[in-house]
């Protein structure tokens, strides 16, 4: 019928949440794979806002706590992300600020690591609708595919970028409209005219994400147990000084700070999962690598802002932040 509006309705989310559970919940609700871990002491403090339409999303996220992310953006979306300032991310041991912005291929696992004070603005979209896009307004670019790639805008676009952003995040809504043109902003500003093309960064030193990912993978597979630094060098193939500085580089902790993170982590998750019939903290302490339990708890209530006993008592299910939709 003439004039009449049957374009689809987006929809609204917005959350606080005060636990690093409740993060991973909503990313995965909406979408997101991957994992959130803590990695500074403290009780966290999320905030989570977005707008969604069909699959198409746009999202402000703030974190107060230092975290570590492994991600990947919704099943076949491409994602585009800004950290406004004064905030910045780690990507792969790179620092990304102002004036920057991360294109994340669809598929695409991404490495994060935030300082105790963070946010980012995201949009993502299937890939279809990004690479048909991409086509029709620069078809002598490419933009497809590869690996996750960082731009450094000019101030005054990065601007505009930012402030519809910002708006649309404000009105709580948008429409098809506005996808595309929030698109076209991002695919003019990294595929523009020579003279207004942006820089493409860097993600890291090749020798310090080995090192460093090398460094993971052995915590990973080893952290029940007992680690040594001496372990930890055999296996990067580097001496001391090296495997401290590439570690500090790229996570923006030490290995025993990321080791102890690593094993508080798994004890939470253990405690939450466990059947109180058949698990105790004193277990589920060992079971995650600790092996001195009066420090272990101490550690964990300096961590999470709360004792083992306290996060035990709170397995069975039980409500999610303060979630609401538009």
């Amino acid at each position: 019928m003439p004039g009449k509006d049957s374009s689809p309705k987006s929809s609204l989310v917005h959350a606080t949440f005060h636990s690093i559970e409740e993060v991973n919940e909503v990313t995965r609700a909406t979408g997101w794979d991957g994992e959130f871990r803590q990695l500074s002491k403290g009780r966290v403090t999320s905030r989570w806002q977005s707008v969604h339409l069909g699959p198409c999303s746009l999202t402000s996220h703030r974190l107060d706590k230092r975290i570590h992310v492994r991600q990947v953006p919704p099943r076949g979306c491409v994602a585009l992300a800004i950290p406004p300032p004064p905030h910045f991310l780690l990507i792969e041991g790179v620092e990304v600020g102002n004036h920057e912005a991360i294109l994340w291929h669809a598929d695409s696992e991404v490495e994060i690591v935030t300082p105790n004070e963070a946010e980012c603005e995201t949009l993502a979209v299937p890939r279809p609708i990004f690479e048909t896009s991409a086509r029709a307004l620069f078809p002598r670019t490419r933009l497809n595919g590869g690996p996750t790639r960082v731009f450094q805008f000019a101030p005054s676009d990065w601007s505009a970028l930012r402030r519809e952003m910002t708006r649309l995040l404000r009105d709580g809504s948008m429409s098809p409209e506005d996808v595309s043109n929030l698109l076209s902003r991002f695919l003019d500003l990294m595929a523009g005219e020579p003279e207004s093309r942006l820089e493409e960064k860097s993600l890291g030193s090749r020798s310090t994400r080995r090192v460093a990912g090398r460094a993971q993978e052995y915590i990973e597979e080893h952290y029940p147990g007992t680690i040594r630094m001496e372990d930890l060098c055999r296996y990067t193939g580097v001496g001391l000084r090296t495997l401290q500085r590439s570690f500090a580089e790229y996570f923006q902790v030490s290995p025993s700070e990321f080791i102890r993170a690593r094993r508080l982590n798994a004890a939470r998750q253990g405690l939450l999962a466990a059947a109180s019939s058949h698990h105790t903290v004193t277990h589920i302490a060992i079971d995650s690598g600790f092996t001195h339990l009066g420090r272990f708890s101490v550690d964990y209530r300096a961590h999470f802002g709360e004792s083992p006993r306290e996060t035990l008592a709170q397995r069975a299910p039980r409500g999610r932040g303060s979630v609401g939709t538009g």
